[in-house]
């Protein structure tokens, strides 16, 4: 569901991180330490859960510090796992998707769900992210310096909440919405799968 409330000067900035936790979840917490905007906080849904309990049960201890380090940063909540629906439902509670991506991403759906909600993204440009948010994801140039790509991303969250209340924002994220769902919603992504597996099938039969 698109978010459909305008943002106004003076209100809370809610940020959301709904990924898996080596995708930059680190970088995000170390910038999140630098921003001095007090409207600013980050709610963070990320656990290895999402691939199973032998999964999270095998490799969730990895990211433990991760996790400890979110509770404990008074600008960010820990929230943990919640259902993909869960996310979906509330994704319009939020006004920027920050995913600081350090994971070679061929797509990536939680920018895609984000930007079809109306939140203003902001993201590395590794992978395909630039493909994926085309010309509406403010873009931070990724680097292997993980704390500069920190202070970079913790900058561009600063700007991009100065501007949230501004006419400008409000169209681009309005064209962003349309271009998201007249180009990746899940019935075209279906349709264009389809035809490729029948093309595939009868090119085999040949």
């Amino acid at each position: 569901t698109p978010r459909t409330l305008t943002y106004t000067k003076g209100d809370p900035i809610k940020l959301i991180y709904h990924s898996t936790p080596w995708r930059g979840l680190n970088v995000l917490l170390a910038a999140m330490q630098m921003i001095k905007n007090p409207l600013i906080t980050l709610d963070v849904y990320s656990s290895t859960q999402i691939y199973g309990d032998q999964f999270k049960t095998m490799n969730d201890k990895n990211y433990q510090g991760l996790y400890d380090q979110a509770k404990q940063l008074k600008n960010v909540n820990y929230i943990g796992y919640q259902s993909h629906d869960y996310i979906l439902k509330h994704l319009q509670d939020y006004h920027i998707f920050a995913f600081p991506s350090i994971w070679e991403e061929t797509s990536c759906v939680s920018a895609l769900e984000s930007m079809a909600a109306g939140l203003y993204c902001i993201t590395t440009n590794y992978g395909a992210l630039f493909e994926t948010c085309a010309e509406f994801s403010a873009y931070i140039p990724f680097q292997k310096n993980y704390l500069s790509l920190a202070k970079s991303f913790a900058y561009a969250i600063e700007k991009a909440a100065d501007g949230l209340d501004s006419n400008i924002v409000e169209q681009h994220l309005e064209m962003q919405i349309a271009y998201t769902n007249r180009f990746y919603s899940w019935k075209r992504v279906g349709f264009l799968w389809s035809n490729f597996l029948k093309g595939a099938i009868n090119a085999r039969s040949k």
